[in-house]
């Protein structure tokens, strides 16, 4: 398949589709959408007209309360009971009055003033811009004190027989106090709250004129417990008319609003537009007040929007097919140009150049990019040969400097020691033997340095053979602990034998490396070297170097132990564990250690019985490893 049709395919799945499924998948679901959206909204409206009329309510009770427990008013209220003709009302008490008349003129009818055998003394009632005050003909008509009120102080909230011509009615009852034993109440102050202008403040707007007016998608609808007329509408048309005729649809709706305290309904209207409906009751009377969202009118809207964005998006996908299958072609023809400028490069042609005319800028970054390429690796060629022998020495010499350092530190301590003991028959005898084997020590250093490649672990075949660990470990001990022997204490828990297949030579390096860094770690004060041997079972052995040095933390011993060229160390350049682990791994085992800080190291070398050949695989000894050459499960 061609680069131009793979794009296609690429933009098709990872864009066009993908797009096209979110399209419709919006356009299934944004009615559900809508409908939550509509729902929640809904709901809040709901909430606050309920709660704002319940404040409105509690606020105008608890006012009313305080005027009806005034001194002034009540010695006025038990004077007029007794007095013919009755006295004016107090300046003060008239003041009080007339200001929360004024502050509630909006849905406040009147407030009615009763003495204790319920006989009306004055009327409070708007008159122009203000209030004015009735004391003679008045009538209360259906203003008249909760019947509690005869028997018991309080104040309480009623709604009035029968709705007038401005709609139902509130009535709040506050008692005025007694006089001595006259009785449980002296009076009671009567306030009628016209619900309609109550409802219309809680809601916060101005109602539609009439119901031909431009076509709301929201509608405030508020009904009385026990009533089919309608208390309140956005429509002003529409309020106190009966349900039935007002909003036909709406009559089972009407019905559920006083099921429970808050809820959700559905219904439809005439013209079958289906309306969505969230109301919450008030308690006190018992009023519930629904917001109503026309869901008809905005899904559709919404899906309107959806069709359109679909519309558009298959226009801007098959716009961007046809821009990328013209980018691909052009990109296709500029790399298949470079494509073979690669293939002559890789079949030898390392002079071959791909020519950038004509190419788009991001083709011609590649083919210059390719061209930089075929040139670095025709200088690179002529260099890698000589930079792997440098490699190779390099780490030869690193490698080989480590042993030499042993060696040299060997032939110190000697030449030390002859100064103090050259009289003695017994020590010349020794200091020969330790000469001629430092000297067969640098001899075969000599050798491995003029066989770098085959000198390099894990780079070769080994020369093993059958090697006695134990008196590879005794000959390190009598080289570099015993002429310390008044500093260390030399603990030695060794078997009589212990054969391993091993390059000697490599082995007592280790070995010797260990046994070193175990002493230096100790240092001057001394300490307690712990040498052990044994077989560990399944066809492997070892060897431990325990000391009472200054031990390693856990930082060094996870990201520095191995690394080269890294050290605890004053002196040396940290290449010897490196080096010790580098063999071990070679012979086909593996370096334990265990540190603490103060309390010292243990190093233990795990090497396999018998020689795992290859010496490309380095994995380190284990249980059930196969010989890598044989596919035999291993010793």
């Amino acid at each position: 398949m061609s680069l131009r049709n793979k794009l296609l395919l690429v933009f098709a799945g990872a864009g066009v589709l993908p797009l096209a499924a979110v399209c419709v998948l919006g356009y299934a679901t944004g009615g559900r959408a809508v409908e939550g959206l509509l729902r929640a909204r809904a709901g809040d409206r709901a909430e606050r007209i309920a709660h704002r009329i319940e404040r409105k309510l509690d606020e105008q009770q608890g006012r009313l309360s305080e005027l009806a427990q005034g001194r002034s008013l009540g010695d006025f209220v038990r004077a007029a009971g007794e007095a013919a003709p009755p006295q004016p009302l107090p300046e003060t008490a008239r003041a009080h009055l007339a200001a929360f008349f004024d502050d509630n003129h909006t849905h406040f009818e009147s407030v009615v003033c009763f003495d204790a055998g319920g006989r009306p003394i004055f009327r409070l009632a708007a008159a122009g811009d203000g209030a004015a005050f009735q004391t003679e003909s008045i009538v209360a008509g259906h203003v008249r004190p909760d019947e509690r009120a005869r028997a018991e102080a309080g104040a309480w909230r009623t709604l009035a027989a029968e709705p007038l011509a401005y709609g139902p009615s509130l009535l709040i009852t506050a008692t005025i106090p007694a006089a001595g034993q006259q009785g449980p109440t002296g009076g009671a102050l009567v306030a009628e709250v016209r619900l309609t202008d109550l409802i219309r403040i809680a809601d916060g707007g101005e109602a539609a004129p009439v119901a031909g007016a431009a076509r709301a998608q929201e509608t405030v609808v508020a009904l009385v417990k026990g009533s089919d007329v309608i208390a309140y509408h956005t429509i002003h048309a529409l309020r106190h008319v009966p349900v039935a005729r007002a909003m036909p649809g709406f009559e089972p709706a009407a019905r559920r609003m006083f099921e429970s305290v808050a809820g959700e309904v559905e219904y439809q209207t005439a013209a079958g537009d289906r309306w969505l409906a969230s109301f919450r009751q008030t308690q006190n009377p018992t009023l519930a007040v629904a917001v109503a969202e026309d869901y008809t009118a905005a899904a559709a809207g919404v899906r309107r929007a959806l069709r359109w964005g679909l519309l558009l998006s298959a226009l801007a996908a098959a716009a961007g097919l046809a821009s990328v299958w013209a980018l691909a072609g052009r990109a296709a023809r500029d790399v298949r140009r470079v494509t073979l400028g690669a293939k002559a490069v890789a079949a030898g042609d390392f002079n071959q150049r791909v020519e950038t005319g004509g190419m788009g800028a991001e083709t011609r970054e590649l083919a210059e990019s390719f061209n930089q390429m075929s040139d670095r690796l025709r200088a690179h060629i002529t260099t890698t040969s000589e930079t792997r022998q440098f490699e190779s020495f390099m780490r030869l010499s690193a490698m080989l400097s480590h042993d030499l350092k042993n060696a040299i530190a060997g032939l110190s301590l000697l030449v030390n020691n002859m100064e103090k003991h050259i009289h003695r028959e017994e020590f010349r005898a020794d200091a020969v033997n330790s000469l001629r084997q430092a000297t067969d020590k640098l001899r075969r250093l000599v050798a491995r340095l003029s066989e770098p490649v085959k000198s390099l672990s894990g780079e070769y075949r080994r020369e093993a053979r059958p090697t006695d660990l134990v008196a590879v470990v005794r000959r390190v001990l009598a080289a570099n602990v015993e002429p310390h022997a008044s500093l260390y204490e030399v603990e030695a828990k060794l078997p009589d034998r212990l054969v391993a297949t091993v390059e000697p030579d490599r082995i007592e390096n280790v070995f010797e490396n260990l046994v070193i860094n175990a002493v230096e770690a100790m240092g001057a004060a001394g300490g307690r070297l712990t040498v052990e041997a044994g077989e560990l079972g399944d066809g492997l052995v070892y060897f431990a170097v325990s000391d009472t040095g200054v031990g390693m933390d856990e930082t060094f011993l996870r990201t520095r132990l191995y690394r080269p060229f890294s050290t605890t160390k004053t002196k040396g350049i940290g290449l010897g564990l490196y080096t010790c682990r580098e063999v071990v791994e070679a012979h086909g085992g593996r370096l334990e250690v265990e540190s603490r800080l103060g309390v010292g190291t243990r190093f233990r070398v795990v090497l396999p019985s018998r020689l795992i050949i290859s010496a490309d695989r380095r994995a380190p000894a284990q249980k059930g490893a196969r010989d890598p050459e044989t596919g035999e499960p291993g010793a």
